[in-house]
């Protein structure tokens, strides 16, 4: 369940509604004062799991699903008592993904952890401040080589990636991006060629999976936008899986990560959608850590993450995400990507460019 609240000087509003089996509230405050005390009596009634609190549009709460409310409520003020965590990757990833990673690393390095949670932003930004309240922030590939690549920025690149296992593939540093279709039109579908006319949808502009290497892959078979009959923009990966199960559209590119997780909390979806192909694999998710961090700080965060397998149940819950843990990784993963931004850079699907 969803609590939608709002908190503001003529007090509290609160609407709700179902969402799969999340149980989520979300406060939107004028003000902070208040705010807390409010929130956890709220928390305590209903014993909702997992808690997010905004104040002009910016998170500056969260509460940890495995702890009580009054004692895991994180203030972005104290920066010293805390490892700020921000994911800019959901929904196409799960949220609980970084929940659960959050709750690892404040268990191994015994320091209280936070997790914020941005949907309407592809990283952080400098310009709000962002450098000084979080950590390490999760990103996409394509927001990582665009704005954080520079040796001057407040954010370089953390050493670490996400090992993951695709169903066809196999265990590899990364993901793939997965062709999937309707089961309608599987039978007519033998290989990309046979998309030719079809309603296609991909999650954003950015994508590195759903857009750009798609119009890499066009531009090498002499095609061009109109090779589709229509073409839609979902917003992220589970939309576009969405949209095709749905029958919104008949085919779609989708980070193999998100459609992973998107069928193990929708298995009896599955029927309903047909893996065509994959392209790849495409370098593993940038883990993105604050230049001012402590340096030891920053290894034993690296460390942890290297090692989050090898324990038992940690590795059962992190292979719940597809996810069978985390490897060395260095700017020479990400050349790939790189071309691929650079050969599309003047590409779009919304222009023809033969």
């Amino acid at each position: 369940m969803i609590f939608m609240a709002t908190i503001s000087d003529n007090g509290l509003r609160i609407s709700w509604e179902w969402w799969k089996s999340s149980h989520i509230l979300i406060i939107e405050a004028t003000q902070l004062i208040g705010v807390r005390g409010t929130v956890d009596v709220i928390c305590q009634y209903y014993s909702l799991f997992t808690v997010f609190c905004v104040l002009d549009r910016s998170l500056i709460l969260t509460s940890s699903r495995h702890q009580s409310s009054s004692s895991s409520w994180c203030a972005m003020e104290d920066n010293n008592k805390m490892l700020r965590l921000a994911t800019y990757m959901c929904p196409g990833i799960p949220v609980e993904y970084y929940e659960f990673l959050a709750e690892y690393l404040e268990n191994k390095l015994g320091i209280q952890t936070c997790l914020l949670y941005c949907s309407r932003r592809r990283g952080p930004e400098c310009t709000r401040g962002d450098h000084n309240r979080i950590d390490v922030a999760f990103v996409s590939t394509s927001t990582y080589l665009e704005k954080f690549r520079t040796s001057g920025s407040d954010f370089k690149l953390m050493p670490v990636g996400a090992m993951t296992k695709h169903p066809v593939k196999g265990e590899l540093l990364g993901y793939y991006s997965d062709i999937v279709v309707h089961r309608d039109v599987r039978d007519r579908i033998k290989e990309f060629y046979d998309l030719r006319g079809c309603k296609y949808i991909h999650s954003s502009q950015t994508s590195l999976s759903s857009n750009r290497l798609v119009l890499k892959m066009l531009k090498q078979m002499g095609e061009d936008p109109s090779f589709f009959s229509d073409i839609q923009v979902s917003g992220n990966h589970m939309n576009s899986i969405e949209m095709v199960v749905s029958k919104k559209a008949e085919a779609t590119v989708v980070d193999s990560l998100s459609l992973a997780n998107y069928l193990s909390r929708h298995y009896y979806q599955e029927p309903e959608l047909h893996l065509e192909g994959s392209w790849g694999p495409l370098p593993p998710h940038p883990i993105l850590v604050n230049s001012k961090l402590p340096v030891e700080l920053q290894q034993k965060v690296e460390s942890a993450l290297l090692n989050i397998n090898k324990e038992p149940s940690w590795r059962e819950q992190l292979a719940k995400f597809s996810v069978t843990g985390f490897q060395k990784t260095s700017l020479d993963n990400y050349l790939e990507a790189i071309d691929i931004l650079d050969t599309t850079k003047s590409l779009s699907f919304g222009i023809m460019y033969y």
